[in-house]
C-alpha cells in the first residue's frame, strides 16, 4: 500500500443541510480485506525512513499536543502523519483543517504502519491517530527573567518518571510558569511520553536540561529570585510564607526527596502539611500545590 499525503484545506461548506446539494464524485469501490484468525503485526518499517524521520526532530503524539503544536508552531513542523480514516473522526479533521490553514502536508497511514513506526522509535503510544515531528522546542527566555518584576521557576531535582513530569509541565502552562529546569543525568526529559501526558503544556514551558543546578541557582539569585526548597525537614509550612516576588520552586525525587547538595543551595526549605508522617505527596501533586499558593499570593498583589 502506498502512503498518501495531501495539503488539507477546510471544506468551503461544513452546513450539513446544505452538503447534499453539492456534487460529488463516487469512490471506486474496494475489494474487501481478508485476514487470518491470528492478530495482525505491527507493519514494519525500513531502517533508512525511520533514521531519516528520527533526525528530522521530536516526536509528538496525540490530538492536544499535536493541536497546540499547530497552534504555537506550525513553522516548525517537519512530518505530520493522520490515521487513514481521520475524515471520520471530527478531532482529526479540525487538525487537518488546522494544517491547512497553513500549508502543512499531511501524510497518510494505516493504524498498522503507525503503531509500527512509534514501537521502532520507542516513541510510546495512545497517538489517538494522529503524530507530528517537530523541529523546535519551547526555550527559557533568560534575558527576560532578568527584567521580570514577578516570576515563577519550577526546579526538579532527580525526578525520573515520565508521567510526574508530564503531569507538571500541564500545571505548569495553566499556572504561567516562565521555566522548569532538570538536571542532565538521572532526570526525566522532553520525550513523546511526557508530552503526550502534558497535553499541550510542553509546547508552552520551557524546559531545560542543565549539568549543574546549583550554578542556575547562583545565576537566579543574581537575577533576585529566591530559591525554596519542598522537604520534611522545613520548619515553616508552606502556607506560613511571605513569598517574594520571584520565586523558584524545588522538587525532589518521589523516592529520596531533595539532595542534600541541593539543599544548601535553598534559600529555605518549606514543607506541605500532611496527616501521615510515613507517606510523601506525589512529586505532580506537591508541584501543584506550591504553583497554587504562588498564584494566590501573587493574586493579592
Amino acid at each position: 500500500m502506498k502512503n498518501k499525503s495531501f495539503y488539507p484545506h477546510p471544506p468551503k461548506n461544513r452546513d450539513p443541510e446544505t452538503q447534499h446539494k453539492q456534487k460529488s464524485v463516487r469512490a471506486p469501490v474496494a475489494k474487501p480485506k481478508t485476514f487470518s484468525k491470528a492478530s495482525p503485526k505491527p507493519v514494519k518499517q525500513k531502517a533508512s525512513e525511520l533514521d531519516q524521520l528520527i533526525k528530522m526532530g521530536r516526536w509528538v503524539i496525540g490530538i492536544h499536543p499535536a493541536e497546540e503544536v499547530l497552534k504555537m508552531r506550525p513553522h516548525a513542523v517537519r512530518r505530520m502523519f493522520l490515521r487513514d480514516d481521520w475524515r471520520s473522526s471530527e478531532v482529526l479533521r479540525k487538525l487537518a483543517e488546522l494544517a491547512g490553514h497553513n500549508d502543512i502536508q499531511v501524510h497518510e497511514k494505516t493504524q498498522g504502519q503507525i503503531d509500527g513506526l512509534l514501537t521502532a522509535a520507542q516513541a510510546g503510544g495512545g497517538h489517538q491517530g494522529v503524530f507530528l515531528i517537530v523541529s523546535e522546542r519551547p526555550q527559557i527566555a533568560w534575558d527576560e527573567l532578568k527584567t521580570k518584576e514577578s516570576s515563577v521557576l519550577l526546579a526538579l531535582d532527580g525526578l525520573e518518571d515520565p508521567q510526574n513530569l508530564g503531569s507538571i509541565l500541564r500545571t505548569s502552562w495553566l499556572m504561567n510558569v516562565d521555566g522548569i529546569l532538570v538536571p542532565q543525568d538521572r532526570a526525566a526529559h522532553l520525550t513523546p511520553t511526557v508530552s503526550k501526558v502534558a497535553s499541550g503544556g510542553a509546547e508552552h514551558v520551557g524546559l531545560e536540561s542543565v549539568s549543574n543546578l546549583g550554578a542556575e541557582f547562583k545565576q537566579l539569585k543574581d537575577m533576585g529570585y529566591w530559591i525554596f526548597g519542598l522537604s520534611e525537614k522545613g520548619e515553616k509550612k508552606i502556607w506560613d510564607l511571605k513569598l517574594p516576588e520571584k520565586v523558584v520552586w524545588v522538587i525532589g525525587s518521589e523516592a529520596s526527596g531533595l539532595r542534600s547538595s541541593t539543599e544548601k543551595f535553598c534559600d529555605e526549605l518549606v514543607r506541605i502539611p500532611q496527616i501521615e508522617s510515613g507517606s510523601s505527596y506525589n512529586a505532580g501533586i506537591a508541584a501543584a500545590i506550591a504553583l497554587a499558593e504562588s498564584a494566590r499570593q501573587m493574586s493579592k498583589n
